[in-house]
């Protein structure tokens, strides 16, 4: 009843807050009804560690010979720290909102808390048909906020093909359940069918842009700090958690050195494009397929533990980083805790990420390490381009740096405390190595052309050099969609008839000479 009593709060405040601007408009304390909830959710997931492990089954679908599995939800050493991290970004969106322009709109509070109430159940889903469900609702809000939110016929286009890419992974999810139901297995995350741990993890990558390496989302939204990301970040974790639940003995294939090369080019090409990115929200798609990377060869290398603990980096330090709107020096070095959290040196939250099989790959992911630690503290440091807190009142200027230091403050305790993670000395010399390297890029930067930041308009989503190979692709289906519609319209059209008869014509002459 935990999980329900978690998520119930998350959505009872968002629907509260919906009542209220439905038939209150002016209510007073909105806000504080919104944090509330939010602060109640946080507390009572933290109070999962008394009783983890445990589950939560719904009651079981009619008839029960074709819905096999019940909705199923599971608090564990892998889910807890994920919804940990998602409940404390959800308070995190909405304290810091006092220093964003759009205060007052309570619709965006909703949506957040809702979004808080979904990622939990997206973590903690224990079988692929709770799972399927929950990323359905997740990409179904996803796909009407990005259609409120762009204008033009080729900006919705862009958002029903990442639209597009998603459903395509839960087609995978839903194959390999169907596999291993045909194997006469019930499958559940903790029976996973020998054959189907390579359809899982191409599931959880082609709808994080890894597998194959693509943006999973369109760029031009006006998305940006508060709703934008929690919606980009809650939406990859329920993704990565997938991950998180493959064994590594079902990973034992021929196409195995295939995927790591693949995962292997998409963190190099992340961690590049992060770097060079002018801020770090236009940089933040390259940070989520970077760490999503990092989370597929962690899976890959069969260290599920590697999976969460990059995964709950890439909510709780990208987080910090995308909330923080203000310019205030010692907040944005107590944000560097954050490049120690991702360096993966003993007792960080990353700690545990490299003890797996990298092998052969073992260099080129220490390069994609050291070029995402490198970014985030140059974006982390960023002098300008951010408001400033001296012209609100007292009280904002409180509670805005609370909500950046939640973030800081649950990446030191999940790298020290909470689950099996946490206080480990982890792969120490790959550490070393990686912020070593870090360093180096740091001192570079300002040195060497190459790697210093690009203009905004060059470092786009939508005119990356990649968007431009599937943008080519996409031209080919639509040329060919052409000459399809246009054959469809002359043989619908008036001559169609007279097309008709010639087409009949010729069938019988046909016949006619074949008999002769």
């Amino acid at each position: 009843m935990l999980i329900l009593i978690s998520c119930f709060l998350l959505f009872a405040s968002a629907l509260a807050l919906v009542l209220l601007r439905i038939f209150q408009p002016n209510a007073r304390y909105t806000w504080l009804l919104a944090v509330g909830g939010a602060i109640l959710a946080l507390v009572s997931v933290y109070g999962w560690l008394a009783l983890t492990p445990f589950d939560l089954a719904l009651p079981a679908w009619q008839p029960r010979t074709l819905f096999i599995n019940p909705i199923l939800f599971r608090a564990d050493d892998i889910s807890w720290p994920f919804a940990l991290s998602i409940s404390a970004l959800t308070l995190a969106v909405l304290l810091t909102a006092v220093a964003r322009p759009a205060f007052t709109n309570s619709l965006t509070w909703a949506g957040t808390l809702a979004l808080g109430g979904l990622g939990i159940l997206a973590v903690t889903a224990d079988n692929p048909l709770t799972l399927l469900m929950i990323w359905g609702a997740l990409d179904m809000t996803e796909l009407i906020a990005q259609l409120r939110s762009v204008d033009g016929p080729a900006a919705n286009e862009k958002v029903v093909t990442s639209f597009s890419s998603r459903a395509f992974g839960i087609g995978l999810l839903l194959w390999a359940s169907i596999i291993s139901i045909a194997q006469g297995n019930i499958f559940d995350f903790q029976s996973i069918a020998s054959g189907s741990g390579l359809y899982l993890v191409a599931a959880a990558g082609l709808r994080l842009g890894v597998l194959p390496l693509h943006l999973p989302y369109s760029s031009e939204s006006t998305l940006r700090r508060g709703f934008g990301t929690a919606l980009r970040l809650i939406s990859a974790a329920s993704s990565l958690v997938l991950l998180a639940h493959v064994p590594a003995e079902s990973l034992i294939s021929s196409i195995t050195p295939f995927l790591f090369i693949l995962a292997v080019g998409a963190s190099l090409y992340g961690g590049w494009m992060w770097l060079r990115a002018p801020d770090e929200l236009t940089g933040r798609p390259y940070w989520i397929i970077g760490i999503a990377s990092l989370a597929v060869l962690s899976a890959l290398s069969g260290n599920s533990t590697g999976v969460v603990a990059w995964g709950c980096a890439l909510i709780l330090v990208g987080g910090a980083l995308f909330l923080a709107s203000v310019q205030q020096t010692w907040l944005n070095r107590a944000m560097l805790i954050g490049a120690w959290s991702m360096s993966s040196l003993p007792f960080s939250l990353t700690a545990s990420a490299w003890v797996g099989r990298l092998g052969f790959f073992t260099v080129f992911v220490v390069v994609a390490q050291a070029l995402l630690t490198a970014g985030f503290i140059r974006n982390a440091l960023r002098p300008t381009g951010r408001d400033s807190l001296d012209a609100q009142q007292n009280w904002m200027r409180t509670v805005y740096p609370a909500g950046i230091f939640m973030l800081i403050f649950f990446q030191v305790l999940l790298g020290l405390a909470g689950w099996n993670g946490s206080s480990q000395i982890g792969a120490w010399l790959l550490a070393v190595i990686v912020s070593l390297l870090t360093f180096g890029v740091i001192w570079a930067t300002p040195r060497f052309r190459i790697l210093n930041p690009v203009r905004a308009h060059w470092l786009t989503p939508a005119d990356s050099g990649l968007n431009t190979i599937y943008q080519g692709f996409w031209t080919i289906y639509r040329i060919f969609g052409n000459i399809g519609q246009t054959v469809t319209d002359v043989l619908e059209g008036e001559g169609g008839i007279m097309w008709t008869l010639l087409f009949i014509v010729l069938f019988v002459s046909l016949l006619t000479q074949g008999s002769r």
